[in-house]
C-alpha cells in the first residue's frame, strides 16, 4: 500500500512546492519585491488552508477506522453505510469550518503581524482556496473508503489526478499564459480548485459506481446518527488532532511576523514546503498504516497490530535518515529552485542542515497517531501532537527566536521533533493497548 499511496502524497505535496517556485520567479518592474511579498503571503495563508486540509484528514481518519473495523468484523453492508454517511458528514463540517474561517481570517491575518499588501494577498488567496475545501472532502472521504479496505491503486489515482489538473494549470493562472488572465497568488489557488474539482468527481465515480463501496439507499435519519456518531469518535479527535499542527504552525508565523522581516518569513516558508518532498514517504506510510491496524485489531489479532507499529518506525527512521543526507548535501541547489533571491537563499539553507535530521521524530508522531486513529484510539494521537506542536514546536520556536532569530526558530523545530519522537516512539510500544473498539 505504502508504494503507490506514496506515489500519490508526492504528487499532492508537489502542488504546493510548484506553486512556491512560480511565485517565487514572479516579476514586475513596478512592484521589484513582488516574489517576496507572494511568498509572504503564502507563508501566511498556508496554515489557515492546512487547518481546512487537516480536518478533512481527520474525518478520514474516522472514516477509514470505521470502515475498516466494519470490515474486519465482517460486516459488508454496514460499512457501504458507514461510508455514505462520510461523505455527508465530511461535507456538512467542512462548510461550517470554512465559513467560519473566511470571516475570521482579516483579523487573524492582521494579528499575525501581516503588512497590509501581503493581508491582502493572504485574502485574495483564501476567499478561492478555503471554498475549496469543501470539495476536498470529497474526495478525501473517497480515499479513505478506498483504502480501508486494503486498496492503494485507485485511491492513489484520485490524489495523483487532482496533482496533474493542478501543477499543468499552475503557470497560465499564474503568469497569464495565452488566454489566461495573470492572477499570480490568486491564480495558484483557482487552479488547484479546479484540480480537486477533478479529483472529488473522480473520487466520489470510484466509491458510488466502480466498486460500489458506498450505499445511501438503505440510508435512515437513525442510521446516519449511528454511522456519525462512530466516525466521530474517532474523526472528530483525529481531526482535532491534525488541526493542531496549522494552529501551532501559525503561532509559529505570528511568532516569526512579529520580530522577523518578510524576507525571513519567506524564507521559513519555503524551507518548510521544501522539506515536504523529503517526508512524503511518511505521509504516505502514516496514510496506510490505519488500513492494517484498523482490519488486524477489527479481527482481534493484536501482535499484528504492535509489529505494524514496529516496522513502520524503522521505516520512518531510515527514510528520514536517508533524505536528510540529501537535503544537507544539496541545501544550496534546493533554495535556487524556490528562488534567484541571494539574500533569500542565503537564509533557508541553514534551515536544510538543522532540521531534516530530526524530522524522524515528527514521523513517529504521526504515524503513531494514525495507525492508534485506526483501532478507536484518537486520544494518544491527539497528546502526542498537544505536546509536539502546542507546547514544544511553539514554545522551542518563540525562545529560539529571542535567542537566535530565524537560525534560532529553526533549532526550535529540531528540539520538538525529538523529544516528540521518543515521547511517542516508546509510549506506542510499551502503553498504548493494541486492541481495536467496535466499530
Amino acid at each position: 500500500m505504502m508504494g503507490p499511496f506514496s506515489l500519490a502524497v508526492l504528487a499532492l505535496i508537489s502542488t504546493g512546492i510548484v506553486d512556491t517556485i512560480y511565485l517565487g520567479r514572479l516579476t514586475d518592474p513596478t512592484r521589484p519585491n513582488l516574489a517576496i511579498l507572494a511568498l509572504a503571503a503564502l507563508t501566511f495563508a498556508f496554515p489557515l488552508t492546512f487547518i481546512g486540509n487537516s480536518a478533512n484528514i481527520g474525518l478520514g481518519a474516522g472514516t477509514m477506522s470505521a470502515v475498516s473495523r466494519a470490515l474486519g468484523q465482517g460486516d459488508t453492508e454496514r460499512a457501504r453505510r458507514h461510508g455514505a454517511a462520510a461523505i455527508l458528514m465530511a461535507l456538512t463540517v467542512m462548510s461550517v469550518l470554512v465559513t467560519l474561517m473566511l470571516l475570521i481570517a482579516p483579523s487573524i491575518l492582521r494579528f499575525a503581524g501581516a503588512s497590509e499588501q501581503v493581508r491582502e494577498m493572504a485574502i485574495s488567496y483564501l476567499s478561492i482556496s478555503l471554498p475549496g475545501l469543501v470539495i476536498v472532502s470529497v474526495a478525501s472521504m473517497s480515499n479513505n473508503i478506498l483504502r480501508a479496505s486494503g486498496e492503494a491503486a485507485l485511491p492513489s489515482s484520485i490524489m495523483i489526478l487532482a496533482a496533474i489538473i493542478n501543477i499543468i494549470l499552475d503557470p497560465f493562472f499564474i503568469f497569464g499564459w495565452g488566454p489566461f488572465p495573470r492572477l499570480e497568488l490568486q491564480g495558484a489557488a483557482v487552479a488547484t480548485l479546479i484540480g480537486n474539482i477533478v479529483g472529488a468527481s473522480f473520487g466520489f465515480y470510484l466509491v458510488m459506481f466502480h466498486r460500489k463501496a458506498i450505499s445511501f439507499a438503505e440510508m435512515t435519519i437513525g442510521s446516519m446518527r449511528r454511522a456519525w456518531s462512530i466516525i466521530g469518535q474517532v474523526g472528530i479527535p483525529a481531526a482535532g488532532t491534525n488541526i493542531i499542527v496549522p494552529v501551532a504552525t501559525f503561532a509559529a508565523v505570528a511568532i516569526l511576523g512579529l520580530r522577523l522581516s518578510e524576507v525571513e518569513i519567506a524564507a521559513f516558508g519555503v524551507a518548510s514546503r521544501a522539506e515536504l518532498i523529503s517526508i512524503g514517504v511518511i505521509y504516505g506510510l502514516s496514510a496506510c498504516i490505519g488500513a492494517i491496524t484498523g482490519r488486524n485489531g477489527g479481527a482481534g489479532k493484536t501482535e499484528r497490530v504492535r509489529e505494524t507499529f514496529r516496522i513502520c518506525f524503522w521505516i520512518c527512521f531510515i527514510w528520514c535518515s536517508f533524505m536528510a543526507i540529501i537535503m544537507a548535501v544539496f541545501s544550496q541547489q534546493i533554495a535556487q529552485i524556490f528562488t534567484n533571491d541571494p539574500l533569500l537563499i542565503e537564509k533557508i539553507v541553514p534551515y536544510f542542515y538543522i532540521v531534516p535530521v530530526t524530522l524522524f521524530g515528527y514521523g513517529f508522531v504521526f504515524i503513531a497517531a494514525a495507525g492508534l486513529n485506526a483501532i478507536g484510539r484518537p486520544m494518544f494521537g491527539l497528546t502526542y501532537t498537544i505536546i509536539r506542536s502546542l507546547v514544544l514546536y511553539v514554545g522551542f520556536i518563540f525562545i529560539g527566536v529571542q535567542i537566535a532569530g530565524l537560525t534560532g526558530a529553526y533549532y526550535g523545530v529540531a528540539a520538538a521533533n525529538i523529544i516528540s519522537g521518543v515521547i511517542a516512539l516508546f509510549w506506542t510500544l510499551k502503553r498504548a493497548p493494541m486492541t481495536a473498539k467496535k466499530s
